[in-house]
């Protein structure tokens, strides 16, 4: 009886508070949506103080782990920016007859430069039932 007591109670503030903002709708709309954004304001504003006071140096720095992590993967992509930045042609101003030259050569497959290394593991392979048959 108790539970169904405090849900009457849930109920009538949510219906009351529906029928107060319909209310305000209806008679006073520009002071409705004017409340309306300074609510979200202020809501917006206790919360970037919550999150900059309190949660911001836990969500960043965790148990130091995810800083070194985080160092050690920016690391490794400036090795590899300066890796493939090295590798890569450079372009450079072309002349009528080097862009006629060079429509000519690309019809012709290109060969490929990096081949993958695969290797062949021979072994004998036993015969599975042949299920087509009953």
């Amino acid at each position: 009886m108790l539970r169904n007591w405090g849900a009457l109670v849930m109920y009538t503030m949510i219906s009351l508070a529906i029928f107060y903002v319909g209310f305000q709708l209806v008679n006073n709309p520009s002071s409705f949506l004017s409340s309306i954004i300074m609510t979200i304001g202020i809501a917006v504003l206790v919360f970037g103080a919550i999150y900059f006071l309190f949660l911001r140096n836990r969500v960043g720095s965790g148990s130091g782990r995810n800083s070194n992590e985080m160092k050690k993967y920016k690391q490794a992509v400036k090795q590899s920016k300066q890796k493939y930045k090295s590798s890569q042609p450079i372009k450079s101003n072309k002349s009528k007859l080097d862009t006629k030259l060079s429509v000519n050569s690309k019809k012709k497959k290109p060969k490929r430069k990096n081949t993958p290394n695969l290797r062949v593991i021979e072994g004998s392979k036993s015969k599975g039932k042949n299920r087509a048959t009953f």
